[in-house]
């Protein structure tokens, strides 16, 4: 495993939840921040963090708390490139270390021939409601979060944070049965690693290679545009990883998220 494949696996990770956002980028941060959202972490964190001496860790956490002043939460996002005197003064503060993703990757072709899946694009206002009533789904039973389920209103805030990065990062529906039973989403990153994300299934629709099917054509979708490789992430708890190592993807590395409430921690 190369270096240089990491750097860009832990950049393309960044690019792709900060699209949509505003973003502020330093050499030592990039700042990501949605006013509108203020409660959805994808939308509102720092990452790509460079800070090694206590002065730039001092900067960087002032800047975190600038940017980051209309949420009730902090959150960094640590990757194999961020110095572990950051993450020490992260352990000291008291935040609290999420699930690790494993992030991996696909070189060559996918390892799968899923069955014959109606699946389209999101495009219109329908498409949108059905992907809406999805993710409310997907939040309810918690399987992909971190703290369990979610209300509703989380999961209304993260298809608009899904909006927002349309069309560069494109969802897909998958129908069965006369039924939008699961989703997903492709992006080409910026710097040219094709991103696979965000995949769910309705229960009663699993084990019948509907989730292959939809990496299948993320995969596509992406090299289609000019990606040589795919990144896929999964919670290490989760066992899509297990699938998508099935598939061809490869283990790269692990990104870690660390979180506090700062008045709710304090009180």
């Amino acid at each position: 495993m190369t270096d240089d494949l990491i750097e860009r696996v832990c950049t393309a990770y960044a690019w792709q939840r900060a699209l949509g956002n505003a973003t502020t980028r330093t050499p030592l941060v990039w700042l990501v921040s949605d006013t509108g959202n203020p409660d959805i972490w994808n939308a509102n964190h720092a990452c790509q963090i460079r800070a090694a001496t206590p002065a730039q860790i001092d900067a960087v956490l002032q800047q975190a708390d600038a940017a980051l002043h209309h949420c009730a939460h902090r959150m960094f996002v640590i990757d194999p490139l961020t110095p572990p005197a950051f993450v020490a003064r992260l352990a000291l503060a008291d935040y609290r270390e999420l699930t690790p993703t494993l992030q991996m990757v696909l070189s060559g072709a996918l390892r799968a021939t899923p069955p014959p899946i109606d699946i389209r694009p999101v495009a219109g206002q329908a498409d949108w409601q059905s992907l809406q009533h999805l993710v409310e789904t997907d939040f309810a039973e918690g399987g992909r979060s971190h703290d369990g389920a979610h209300p509703v209103e989380v999961a209304r805030g993260m298809v608009a944070d899904y909006r927002g990065k349309a069309p560069a990062y494109q969802f897909f529906l998958a129908r069965r049965d006369g039924t939008d039973c699961a989703y997903g989403a492709a992006a080409l990153c910026d710097n040219g690693i094709g991103m696979v994300e965000d995949l769910f299934t309705l229960p009663a629709f699993r084990r019948r290679g509907i989730a292959s099917a939809i990496v299948a054509h993320a995969v596509d979708h992406v090299r289609a545009r000019g990606a040589t490789e795919a990144l896929i992430g999964a919670h290490i708890s989760d066992t899509p990883k297990h699938l998508y190592a099935r598939l061809g993807f490869a283990p790269v590395c692990l990104t870690r998220e660390y979180l506090k409430h700062p008045e709710r921690d304090q009180s």
